[in-house]
């Protein structure tokens, strides 16, 4: 802006009134993004259930009602974080946060049970907010941060989760309170949109395009080591034989991913065993926290109130090992594949301990290593899936992963039901084998063999 005597002056932003840099502030608005977010999925979520049961619906429905959510989201996962690779993660996260605010404001108008299923449909194709703001913290953070920034962020959302169901429960008390609830959420879903809009400034604003390039060094400083090396053994014109040439340029890469089209996905090969670790870890507390609370009522005779103790107790602990997520990488010295083992053999144990618990304080105390090892867990799949990745295909390959797990989120309640028919102990029994599983899937491939075998070649 130019004064009166032709003099330049520096543009005031948020930033530098705060002084602090754009990246930090964006992290920080993000944060807030995903603390907004689950805040209020987690006011309407635990009352659908019980709002389609005075519909009249039967168990049976009940399920297929819910199912209809993970079903969509199994086919627009892939398809949402692709174009947020091509049109930009904010186009895309508003998107996202506007079509949630409408979808969650038609739930709370249904009459009849069809309307309710209806109602879900807009939420199932366009609720990607959370995986959208990950990828968007992935673009502005160098890949040493991101163990520290996934996990404040699981944190902030966590700490949503904890407040938003003692709101919603409190006011679906009320006259036509789940009305009330579904337009709170709705609601919360527009100050987030508005908030993006406002304060959420694109990658290609807050970086520039020469700190975007080093950005991608950053991020992706393990497969540019790979190439240089292909580079140097191939013929002249091998690399077009490579889809990772693409990464030269930001600009070069959007126009690949957009020549490539929605459904080719050049990076799948080297991140599927990634992919199919996170289904399985994902799936295995999924199926135990299907029927984690009719397990308790069967075994230990809880009451709803000391249920809800638990899973708050349970969001607490998960919040506060997200926080800490960062110094437990500086521990490990940024080893995203052993910290990944190490916790998910501690995930596996502590869904044991707390199937075969001989009292509720056992279940208690198991409860801490199991919400700790799974937000690590969580953090370091997440991290080498975007370190192993394309730098302009992480919005597709955090897409594919979520599809995975919205196809483990519709067929972890049947299978968990069916379990606990068997057995009270079979749930939990069925999720620490299949957790083991992926145990020995991380042992069998480990998740740091890529890094491995590019040392080996830069020592010969």
């Amino acid at each position: 802006m130019h004064g009166i005597l032709g003099t330049t002056w520096p543009k005031m932003t948020l930033a530098s009134y705060l002084k602090i840099k754009e990246e930090t502030l964006l992290v920080y608005c993000l944060y807030c993004v995903g603390f907004l977010d689950l805040f209020a999925v987690s006011c309407f979520l635990p009352l659908l259930t019980h709002r389609a049961r005075e519909l009249g619906a039967s168990p049976s429905l009940v399920g297929v009602i819910g199912s209809i959510y993970g079903g969509l989201q199994f086919f627009s996962s892939p398809i949402m974080g692709k174009l947020s690779d091509i049109f930009g993660r904010k186009k895309l996260l508003l998107v996202s946060l506007l079509g949630a605010a409408m979808g969650y404001f038609l739930t709370g108008l249904p009459t009849t049970l069809l309307f309710l299923a209806v109602s879900r449909i807009p939420v199932g194709i366009f609720k990607h907010s959370q995986s959208v703001a990950k990828t968007y913290l992935s673009d502005i953070s160098p890949s040493v941060d991101h163990p520290k920034v996934f996990g404040n962020f699981n944190a902030f959302s966590s700490l949503g989760f904890v407040i938003g169901p003692l709101i919603g429960g409190h006011l679906a008390m009320q006259s036509n309170g789940f009305s009330k609830v579904s337009t709170l959420t709705a609601s919360i879903f527009m100050i987030n949109f508005f908030f993006v809009w406002l304060f959420v400034a694109p990658v290609e604003q807050v970086k520039g395009q020469p700190c975007r390039r080093q950005e991608q060094e950053l991020i992706d400083d393990e497969s540019k080591g790979n190439i240089n090396n292909e580079m140097a053994n191939q013929p002249k014109g091998g690399m077009e034989h490579n889809g990772l040439g693409s990464e030269a340029t930001p600009s070069k890469a959007a126009n690949t991913s957009s020549s490539n089209g929605i459904f080719k996905i050049a990076s799948m090969s080297s991140t599927l065993d990634l992919i199919v670790i996170r289904f399985v870890m994902g799936f295995s507390m999924l199926v135990f926290r299907s029927n984690f609370t009719s397990m308790l009522e069967f075994h230990f005779n809880t009451t709803p109130k000391t249920n809800g103790y638990i899973m708050s107790y349970n969001g607490l602990v998960s919040g506060l090992s997200g926080i800490l997520v960062g110094k437990i990488s500086n521990f490990y010295h940024h080893n995203d594949a052993k910290m990944l083992l190490h916790f998910s053999l501690i995930l596996t144990a502590s869904l044991l301990g707390i199937t075969f618990s001989p009292s509720i304080l056992f279940v208690a105390v198991f409860i801490t290593p199991l919400a700790v090892s799974s937000a690590v867990s969580r953090v370091c799949v997440t991290n080498l899936t975007f370190r192993r990745g394309r730098g302009d295909e992480k919005g597709v390959i955090f897409g594919v992963g979520n599809s995975m797990l919205s196809f483990a989120r519709m067929i972890s309640p049947a299978l968990g039901g069916v379990a606990q028919e068997v057995s009270v102990y079979a749930p939990g029994s069925i999720g620490a084998l299949i957790a083991g599983t992926g145990v020995l899937i991380m042992l069998l491939f480990p998740p740091d063999r890529h890094k491995v075998n590019r040392n080996e070649k830069k020592d010969q």
